[in-house]
């Protein structure tokens, strides 16, 4: 047998042949491909070409396969049907059994939404697995190369192979503890006194310029910065145990506020929102985990940010 070069093969030719041994007849075989008989009586000719055979030969008024050919038979029947399951292929996900990990990459100071995703997670996909990690820069060649399956946080400039979907904005209000001497008796806060005292700022890894910095720029006024902390928790809990203020996302001091006995008040000037966005790879797009994935975790993070707005801002500084 001769060699053949299998890259260089017109894999439609199979599907001739196939029809061809079952009709036994050129004129058969190129209606049932939708070809014209010129057509299907090139497509013999280039296939006894290629398995240096006559494949089918005459009988009477019709055609019969060589040995040759029936040998060929059986694997082109497997050969096509695999060719059909590849090309009709759909990966399925089963929420109920799955036991896939899924990774999210998120900054701390969306941790107060990880209670809602993980309790979906375990009702609807409670033998899958997830890992939050932070930032670290690499976040676009994590997402293409699969090795993270979401981005939540400040919406990202788009970019090529990138799919964004915006779930709501934050808006910064100012924590302290209670009874907290910048305060008024009315839980008000003037800016003054929020400069005045010293404040605690999250290094997020993020290279985005901190929003309420620029905002006090804006407004003529600066801050002392007494502390960095790498974790919004962090913070919080050196907010409750001294004088320092904190500028965070109201929405998602809320969940934390009470337990630590913390106050949440209005900034007294004009802090700007932040857009919210969760970001993929368009390569997933259509996969059916990542889709149930990305879903979940976007309802999940537009219903905890929309729940403490309707709340007020905590004005009992007493």
């Amino acid at each position: 047998m001769h060699d053949v070069d299998v890259s260089g093969v017109d894999l439609n030719l199979l599907t001739a042949l196939n029809a061809l041994l079952d009709e036994r007849s050129v004129t058969r075989a190129a209606q049932r491909l939708g070809l014209g008989q010129p057509a299907a009586s090139h497509a013999l000719a280039r296939l006894r070409e290629l398995f240096a055979d006559p494949l089918l030969v005459r009988s009477g008024r019709g055609m019969i396969p060589t040995p040759r050919a029936e040998a060929l038979r059986e694997p082109l029947m497997r050969l096509l049907a695999d060719a059909d399951r590849l090309v009709r292929h759909r990966l399925e996900f089963d929420p109920a059994t799955s036991n896939r990990g899924f990774m999210i990459v998120c900054p701390d100071l969306l941790a107060t939404l990880l209670p809602r995703i993980v309790a979906r997670l375990r009702r609807e996909a409670p033998r899958t697995h997830l890992e939050v990690i932070h930032r670290s820069g690499d976040e676009r060649s994590a997402l293409e190369q699969g090795r993270a399956d979401l981005v939540l946080g400040p919406a990202p400039d788009d970019g090529p192979g990138l799919r964004i979907r915006g779930l709501g904005a934050v808006r910064f209000g100012v924590v302290a503890r209670r009874g907290h001497p910048g305060l008024a008796r009315n839980g008000q806060l003037r800016a003054h006194a929020w400069t005045s005292f010293p404040h605690v700022t999250v290094r997020s890894g993020s290279s985005s310029r901190n929003i309420v910095a620029g905002a006090l720029a804006s407004a003529g006024l600066a801050r002392e910065v007494a502390l960095v902390v790498p974790s919004f928790l962090a913070a919080l809990v050196v907010v409750a145990e001294t004088d320092l203020f904190f500028a965070a996302p109201r929405e998602l001091l809320h969940p934390l506020a009470a337990r630590l006995d913390l106050v949440v008040v209005t900034p007294p000037i004009s802090v700007p929102p932040v857009p919210v966005a969760a970001v993929w790879h368009e390569r997933f797009d259509a996969e059916p985990a990542h889709r149930f994935l990305r879903t979940l975790v976007c309802e999940e993070v537009i219903a905890g940010m929309r729940g403490p707005r309707s709340a007020r801002v905590h004005e009992d500084a007493s």
